[in-house]
C-alpha cells in the first residue's frame, strides 16, 4: 500500500482533526449551557419549526425581551415539552 502522506503530515492532519472536533464539542457544550435562546437557536436545537414555537407560545411558552431581541428561556421550553407529554 502506498502512503500519500508522510508520517509527520499524517500526524499533523490527525492533530488538526482532533482540534476541530474539540472546538465543535466545546461549542455544543456552551450552547447547551446557554439559558436564553433566540428563535433560530430554538428551532435548531429542538429541531422544530416556527409554527411549533408559536404553538408552544399558545401553551404558555413566554417570550423574554432582552434588549431588542426576543428570546426564550430554556427552562420554559423544557416545561412546555413536559406539559405536552402528559
Amino acid at each position: 500500500m502506498q502512503a500519500f502522506l508522510s508520517e509527520q503530515a499524517s500526524q499533523q492532519l490527525a492533530n488538526s482533526i482532533v482540534d476541530i472536533a474539540e472546538k465543535i464539542a466545546l461549542q455544543k457544550v456552551e450552547q447547551s449551557r446557554k439559558r436564553y435562546l433566540i428563535q433560530k437557536e430554538v428551532m435548531e436545537e429542538y429541531n422544530v419549526t416556527h409554527k411549533v414555537i408559536t404553538e408552544w407560545e399558545m401553551m404558555g411558552l413566554r417570550k423574554v425581551k432582552i434588549g431588542k431581541t426576543i428570546r426564550y428561556d430554556r427552562q420554559d421550553i423544557e416545561n412546555v415539552i413536559e406539559k405536552m407529554k402528559k
